[in-house]
């Protein structure tokens, strides 16, 4: 897969401690206290480094194309594309694969304790135990399935359909499709997220340069008893760049970069536009640190804030993984090299990875 194919603005959820195991090469007794952990598509391993220093700790076998990692009940989960299951390491190393029943394993979500995992060459989500490691569902959903979100109550899962144009509403207590939000007859639905205090929804729809806002299960906790007639209903719609992927959104603005044209649109949550940021080579998706939004370009050897300070990366970066502190592990997808980057002081450590790094995670 190369990197048009693969995802470019989508990584896991970073979490949990790296404990006294380090994975198959560590040594407990020198064990960092931060381990980044990243897919390396082109070599079907997880490679894991330090993350003070870049120095790299080995890596494990996880199956063919490892595209996206999460951390959950002490384990790390890595999506493989050209499998029928996903991998799960533990601290030490040890290697469990859990199936999945379809082919394509791309992008996790977790609701209720519970693993969600698309699948997107099986049309369904995968319901993942990841304590027992085991599989305890399959629930069919729009074809080629993508992004997920979850609601903050935890109660409801979005799904974004890239073939049938829909967002599906998952049940997560009963695992059943409850409704489908239709984004359009010819929409590839890419980018779905929630607004953090649930009241609104939005889909990123590739095909047609646009984004929809949509009325979510629940509301969130201030309208827990809204009519569920009313769930899905499409409250309005904007256009964006083109080619848009993904979407970042806050508590009060929605960013959508269009990586064909090189904008970002910058949206109030009732998708007002509020700025269009121009001058970027082929925009992937945007992080917030020291207070302000950096674009992650996938064509331009560096970081740019959207009022316009730069910070160098040597080479194009495809995917990146905030780690606080003002800082970012990004992965130079094509060049096969991760680095730590400082937006205040630049590049802290480079190092050379496996073929095809892709979305890390911090353990």
């Amino acid at each position: 897969m190369s990197g048009e194919g693969a995802d470019a603005g989508a990584s896991g959820a970073a979490g949990g401690d790296a404990g006294d195991d380090v994975g198959p090469d560590g040594d407990p007794g020198d064990a960092p206290e931060r381990v980044v952990a990243v897919p390396c598509e082109g070599a079907d391993v997880l490679s894991l480094f330090d993350l003070a220093t870049g120095e790299p700790l080995g890596s494990v076998p996880v199956g063919s194309h490892p595209v996206h990692a999460t951390t959950t009940a002490d384990r790390t989960f890595v999506a493989t594309m050209g499998e029928r299951s996903v991998t799960a390491v533990a601290p030490g190393g040890e290697v469990t694969r859990v199936d999945t029943g379809v082919l394509g394993p791309s992008h996790f979500a977790s609701a209720n304790g519970e693993l969600y995992v698309a699948c997107s060459a099986g049309d369904a989500l995968a319901v993942i135990d990841p304590v027992e490691l085991t599989r305890t569902d399959r629930i069919g959903v729009g074809a080629e399935p993508h992004e997920l979100a979850v609601g903050r109550d935890e109660r409801r899962l979005y799904s974004g359909s890239r073939r049938d144009g829909v967002v599906d509403v998952v049940d997560t207590a009963t695992h059943e499709r409850i409704r489908s939000v239709d984004v359009g007859p010819e929409a590839r639905v890419q980018g779905v997220a929630l607004a953090p205090d649930g009241h609104h929804g939005y889909a990123v729809d590739q095909e047609g340069d646009r984004i929809v806002a949509f009325e979510p299960a629940g509301h969130g906790d201030r309208y827990p008893d809204a009519p569920a007639t009313r769930v899905g209903q499409i409250r309005k719609e904007a256009a964006v760049g083109a080619d848009p992927y993904d979407l970042v959104v806050t508590l009060d603005r929605v960013f959508v970069p269009g990586r064909a044209d090189g904008t970002v649109h910058e949206f109030s949550p009732d998708l007002t536009l509020e700025s269009v940021h121009e001058g970027f080579s082929r925009p992937v998706d945007l992080f917030r640190a020291n207070g302000r939004w950096w674009v992650l370009d996938a064509e331009a050897a560096r970081l740019r804030s959207l009022d316009g300070d730069l910070v160098d990366t040597n080479v194009p970066s495809l995917v990146a993984a905030p780690v606080g502190g003002g800082r970012l592990v990004v992965s130079h997808y094509d060049d096969d090299r991760i680095s730590l980057v400082d937006v205040a002081d630049g590049t802290v450590w480079t190092a050379d990875t496996p073929a095809y790094p892709f979305g890390a995670v911090v353990v």
